[in-house]
């Protein structure tokens, strides 16, 4: 029987979740994916697959493989285009299900959850086997072991070459493991995929950092083609008077810092008995709620200079375009407040530690469509917010002109983006190239780049 609307229960209970690490989306059965599936065979121009998915996943085809029960040929359907859906399954905005036709009259197909029930059969059933290809006698270097590295690498092994990854960290993931919390994707995920890759011949090489454990111009002379895949490392940061104070973290180390190398005090980074403020209002900012309020923490308030999106979507954003519009995450459902228009002028520091956040309220001229345009502070609105943990998940400013870049040679876009050097067999991919941006966009970029070697 048709499931006659999407289904709005996809969480673990709240007072369940939070007590725990594992990941917050229930699973759904079977009978609920296919009654999705069947929902997607009502729309004449599938949008999803073009103007929504950058990997170019065919979906309306792997939903109607799904409605009549068929998994291994959903596999097969969608292994052609996206070498990880267990990832975007899990973290995915599902730019797919925006540009999707229910969204005229109705809700949107749950094109995110089929395509995890998908990979996620294939893998119980033993089908997920990568393919091989002859030797073509080449080799290339992977550096950075993110989602456009691991892309990159699966690429280039199925295109022949002998492909060794270099990452800095102990283990492979990059942002999929150090920048997205266990409750979105277990880790264990990661650690499947990266077996599969290594049984594929792909070689990783692990706690070493380009120009600095081993010299770029090394790299560049022994290997056939280097791919650089080292995201936007440098964060944006709050530089306001107070800055030095102690409980002060950029969102990554507050999410992922006991893990990083060099640090030995996991209590440093813990919510426990904190009031937390958290300033920035994206996925990450979310996730570090999460992360506060599993944790124990006595408060926490999320913070966005940024005015609150409309309830519905913005006029700016008409269908199929991604809509701006206000977003709840599973963050806001476990607990804790949230304020817009708040912009942050100085910490209030106390014998070293931060004690407080001295801000202001900002109002917004905004466009015809609705957007926001530019900011003005609102006069006599000075408040201090109270906090003894503040957390700053402002998004990422861009690649460091040293270091490897430097070293190879390589220049920066004026938003600090590598630019590649095609005639050197030097290449840039995902967000180290094109800024910031999502695990999916990332993973297409390698996939065209690599697609367009000879």
């Amino acid at each position: 029987m048709q499931q006659a609307n999407r289904i709005a229960d996809i969480y673990r209970p709240v007072e369940e979740r939070v007590k725990d690490n594992n990941e917050v989306e229930r699973k759904l059965t079977s009978i609920e994916i296919i009654g999705q599936a069947e929902r997607c065979h009502t729309c004449g121009i599938p949008f999803c697959h073009g103007a929504g998915c950058p990997l170019g996943n065919l979906v309306p085809e792997f939903n109607a493989a799904v409605a009549v029960g068929n998994a291994e040929r959903a596999y097969d359907i969608i292994s052609k285009t996206a070498f990880f859906p267990e990832f975007t399954g899990r973290v995915c905005p599902a730019l797919c299900e925006s540009a999707c036709t229910g969204n005229v009259h109705n809700d949107p197909v749950m094109v995110r959850q089929i395509e995890k029930f998908i990979v996620e059969t294939a893998f119980e059933e033993g089908r997920v086997v990568l393919p091989t290809a002859e030797p073509n006698g080449k080799s290339a270097a992977v550096i950075g072991s993110g989602p456009s590295g691991l892309f990159a690498a699966e690429a280039l092994r199925r295109k022949g070459y002998a492909v060794t990854v270099f990452e800095k960290h102990a283990k492979a993931g990059g942002l999929l493991r150090y920048g997205i919390p266990n409750w979105k994707l277990d880790k264990s995920i990661i650690d499947r995929r990266i077996a599969l890759l290594e049984a594929a011949g792909i070689k990783f090489v692990y706690n070493t950092e380009i120009s600095k454990d081993i010299a770029a111009e090394y790299i560049h002379k022994n290997f056939d083609e280097v791919f650089l895949a080292i995201g936007t490392p440098n964060a944006r940061d709050l530089k306001i008077p107070g800055r030095e104070a102690e409980g002060i973290f950029l969102a990554l180390d507050f999410l992922h810092g006991a893990e990083m190398p060099g640090e030995t005090n996991p209590e440093k980074f813990s919510a426990k008995g904190h009031k937390v403020l958290v300033i920035g209002g994206g996925d990450t900012g979310n996730d570090c709620v999460g992360k506060a309020i599993r944790e124990g923490c006595e408060s926490v308030l999320q913070v966005e200079f940024m005015p609150k999106p409309p309830e519905e979507r913005s006029p700016s954003t008409p269908w199929p375009d991604w809509p701006y519009m206000l977003r709840t995450s599973y963050a806001q459902h476990e607990g804790g407040e949230r304020r817009w228009n708040v912009s942050s002028k100085q910490f209030i520091v106390k014998d070293g530690r931060v004690a407080g956040v001295e801000a202001v309220r900002v109002e917004w001229e905004m466009s015809p469509q609705g957007r926001p345009l530019k900011p003005a502070e609102v006069p006599n609105s000075t408040e201090v917010i109270g906090t003894d943990l503040v957390v700053l998940a402002m998004g990422f400013t861009g690649v460091p002109a040293e270091g490897i870049v430097n070293d190879l040679g390589l220049q920066l876009t004026p938003r600090t983006a590598i630019i590649p050097d095609p005639a050197r067999h030097i290449y840039a991919v995902g967000d180290c190239a094109n800024g910031a941006s999502l695990v999916v966009r990332a993973m297409a970029d390698a996939k065209v780049k690599v697609a367009a070697l000879k």
